[in-house]
């Protein structure tokens, strides 16, 4: 860096050069000197954006601190925290040879594919077998040009400048700022410490002790809303912009209020201090009717920040239990304490106002496991017995779950039964709190009723008001006008509406229609994961149904056309989950992901019936960064009029003075007990879980072709690869046949015959001219291969593992398969793989906008 000194030692050089004196010349001298003075400056200046050689590499946060309008003023744009993604591992993390690099941090085990063992020739003479094999191996060995088949977390780390996210910074501050890194850094840090000073062995008898704020601009993205938040309030948008684009009139037309009409009743109910703190309008609740893409988010969003309830309680998942807060008052990160307590914790100072801290919510949340152990369910609360199956160590015991019958039967004696008890321990509560002679804490310890507990009392009573064809509609979806060129065909019905952030097929600037397709299969796959780790660790018992339960019996993966996933549950065990976890915000494990999920149970659950009022839903567990979901829906007697095919099983019931065993959900899918029970343990993209007994009789009732037919909306089943490819994608294979109609439709009995006859050579020419399909197989070769081994055990297969799905024989007898020791042995071996997908927010905010081609 030059300096005065070192221009002073030129000026006495300069006796020995003339050309040189006239150089330095004081109006040279001071020429030099200012431009010098330039480039110290900038040269500081990149040292402090983390652009000189000995610091890391930073590049710029590609999530908005908020949308500016045009006509901002610069000192409002200057206002918004300015961050930075922390560079370190993934797409920018290579190694030529296979081996990792030094500086490599992925949070995840890297769990690397070991290389398969390829003889030492020429490539030439390697067989087609072979050479897909090799293949493989350069997917494995080759992280930057295949960086979607390597799934393990990173760009973790945040920089931050503390001066931006103190309190007092905020005290007037409307516009909200969103990191998913930044809030659970910060919760993760509070939980931890929490845990550490009131409960540091993760008692369960203790976990209401763990408290925090919360605030759902912390938690999803309503940066959107800083485009009208930066805007006087005169110029922000109204309810007529909203109403405009509306298909009909929204059936309470006061769902939206302007920010004129808001009362200070209205401010206190949504914990905001003022107007200027609403975006133009307030949405209560759901307008119910059809409305654009853009309409629907500035309504959902403006729903989560003014009118929606908080969350109950947060859990953080892990791999060997979990880690639990109640939720109370609404607040912000920058409006509460959290962050100075973050920076107390980790012994932060931050006099200097420029100073800078890199926050690692996986760093914080390993620092949590080691200092705290997570909590496994207690064996007390393991209804079923569930959780000891799935976690048994002795191969050789079966991992069935067989269900009483009791856990179908919830009626109207059980509801009058739970109001009445709810009841008695009210009236006693109030007894005791009344008579100071009869006041007992201890007793009212035992008898007060937690905030879930009330809640679900509530939803008894409010239910219990209403006959089945009276009662309300629970569940809104994000509706959508579509047939126009923004939007075909996605009328909205799988996105919840306060959650909605675009439709998924949507086609917006900056992403392409192959982006959208795996931002779709990382949103699935990822939801059912978090679902049955949570399930799984909770003890909650379900299985997969309709769809993914056909798609299960294929290739043990998800239909890459299918666009939801449906489980199933006993109706008992769905008022326990409600009972329990209603209203609960469940974390993905920070290791994996920064994946958040909300469960709603409807008010109406108690009910049987058919539903008339679209109640056909029971619960929802919704990814909140998207508003997709996983339906949950209840199995239980009910007086519905049950298919002809159970006529005699009914009657049987009633010769014998038993309750039938015969279960319908409330859009009447029926089910028998011995179809559902046992439940079969299995896998699904990685994923255990479990399924109904009766595989095939459920899946012949419901699809009478879905098990036979190889081909469904352009995409066949390729037994070779055990995948679902498009037939565009395979028609290159098949260039000497003739598949096409005289009309020019595919004749798909040929195409389907062609497909099933692919060999070796076959996939090698897909596997090198499609690269998405090889990273397909490459990401689920090994369960796909695992799952055809466990149909060997459950279905005649006359060929073992080498029968072609179309050839495979009815389901074997249960005592057959429930007394196979093998059938046990293979089932003990299934366990959470590693993810397939990337993580969503890697995937949407690092990998994407790095690797987008128009």
């Amino acid at each position: 860096m030059l300096n005065l000194f070192n221009l002073q030692e030129l000026c006495g050089m300069a006796k020995i050069a003339p050309l040189v004196r006239r150089m330095f010349n004081p109006k040279h001298v001071k020429f030099i000197l200012i431009v010098v003075a330039i480039i110290n400056a900038l040269y500081l200046a990149s040292l402090y954006l983390g652009k000189g050689p000995t610091l890391p590499r930073w590049s710029s946060s590609i999530l908005r601190s908020g949308k500016i309008s045009g006509g901002q003023s610069s000192s409002s744009q200057q206002a918004m925290p300015i961050t930075s993604t922390v560079e370190n591992g993934g797409e920018n993390d290579q190694s030529t040879n296979g081996e990792k690099q030094n500086n490599d941090k992925s949070t995840t085990s890297p769990m690397t594919k070991k290389l398969y063992d390829i003889p030492k020739k020429p490539y030439d003479e390697l067989t087609d077998a072979e050479k897909i094999l090799d293949l493989l191996n350069q997917v494995t060995l080759d992280k930057q040009k295949y960086w979607l088949a390597h799934t393990e977390l990173t760009h973790n780390e945040l920089q931050i400048r503390v001066h931006d996210f103190l309190p007092q910074n905020w005290v007037d501050r409307p516009t909200v700022f969103y990191d998913p890194r930044f809030t659970l850094a910060v919760y993760v840090s509070e939980i931890k410490n929490q845990y550490l000073r009131k409960n540091p062995e993760n008692k369960k008898f203790k976990i209401h002790e763990i408290v925090v704020p919360f605030a759902w601009s912390d938690w999803v993205d309503l940066t959107m809303l800083n485009e009208e938040l930066v805007k006087p309030e005169s110029s922000r948008k109204n309810c007529e912009y909203m109403k405009a684009v509306h298909h009909i009139p929204a059936k309470d037309p006061n769902y939206c209020v302007n920010n004129a009409d808001l009362t200070e009743q209205d401010l206190e109910e949504m914990a905001l201090p003022s107007t200027k703190f609403v975006p133009g309008f307030v949405v209560k609740k759901s307008p119910t009717n059809k409305a654009s893409n853009e309409i629907r988010m500035w309504e959902g969003k403006s729903h989560l920040l003014t009118y929606a309830k908080n969350p109950l309680a947060m859990i953080i998942l892990s791999k060997d239990g979990v880690y639990e807060a109640k939720i109370d008052t609404k607040k912000r990160i920058v409006d509460s304490d959290l962050f100075e307590n973050y920076l107390r914790d980790n012994e932060i100072t931050y006099d200097d106002p420029d100073t800078s801290i890199i926050m690692d919510p996986v760093k914080e949340f390993l620092d949590l496991s080691n200092k705290v152990l997570p909590n496994p369910l207690d064996p007390e609360d393991d209804e079923y017995g569930m959780v000891a199956k799935i976690k048994e160590t002795n191969p050789d015991v079966s991992r069935e779950l067989y269900l009483p019958d009791t856990a179908f039967d919830y009626r109207q004696d059980k509801i009058d039964k739970q109001i009445a008890e709810y009841q008695e321990r009210i009236d006693k509560l109030h007894d005791l709190t009344r008579d100071e002679l009869a006041f007992d804490q201890h007793s009212i310890n035992l008898l007060r009723l937690t905030r879930n507990e009330k809640l679900y009392f509530d939803g008894l009573k409010y239910a219990n008001q209403f006959p089945i064809e009276k009662e309300q509609t629970y569940f809104r979806m994000a509706r959508l006008i579509f047939d126009v060129p923004e939007n075909d065909k996605d009328a909205g019905w799988h996105y919840e509406w306060r959650f909605f952030n675009g439709a998924l097929r949507y086609l917006k600037k900056g992403w392409n229609q192959d982006e959208l397709l795996i931002r779709e299969k990382v949103l699935l796959d990822r939801i059912l994961r978090n679902w049955f780790r949570f399930a799984n660790e909770k003890g909650i018992i379900s299985w997969i149904a309709h769809g993914p339960l056909l798609s299960w019996y294929w290739d043990g993966l998800l239909f890459p056309f299918d666009e939801d996933i449906d489980i199933q549950m006993p109706a008992e065990e769905l008022a326990r989950f409600s009972k329990l976890y209603n209203q609960t915000l469940v974390i993905e494990e920070i290791t994996e992901g920064f994946g958040k999920y909300f469960i709603d149970c409807s008010t109406f659950i108690h009910h049987r019936g058919k539903s008339y009022k679209e109640n056909h839903i029971d619960a929802r567990f919704i990814d909140i960064d998207t508003g997709s979901y996983i339906d949950i829906t209840g199995l239980g007697v009910s007086d519905e009029p049950a298919p002809e095919k159970y006529s005699e099983m009914i009657a049987e019931s009633e010769r014998a003075g038993e309750v039938k065993k015969v279960y319908n959900c409330r859009n009447l899918h029926f089910s028998s007990y011995n179809e559902l029970s046992p439940l079969r343990f299995t896998m699904m993209g990685g994923v255990p879980l479990y399924i109904p007994n009766r595989i095939e009789e459920i899946l012949r009732d419901e699809y009478s072709q879905g098990m036979t037919s190889y081909t469904y909306e352009g995409f066949f089943f390729v037994d070779a690869i055990n995948l679902w490819i498009h037939y565009s994608k395979l028609e290159f294979l098949f260039p000497d046949h003739k598949y096409y109609k005289e009309d020019g439709a595919l004749d798909t009995e040929v195409f389907s015959s062609l497909v099933r006859s692919m060999g070796d050579a076959h996939v090698l020419k897909l596997l090198q001219k499609d690269e998405d399909i090889l990273l397909e197989y490459y990401l689920t070769k090994d369960v796909t291969e695992l799952h055809r081994k466990e149909l060997t055990y459950l279905f005649d297969m006359p060929h073992g593992e080498k029968t072609l799905m179309g050839d495979v024989g009815h389901q074997r007898a249960e005592d057959e398969v429930s007394n196979n020791v093998e059938y046990h042995r293979l089932t003990s071996q299934f366990k959470f793989q590693k993810p397939f997908r990337r993580p969503l927010f890697n995937y949407e905010h690092i990998d994407k906008p790095a690797h987008h081609r128009d």
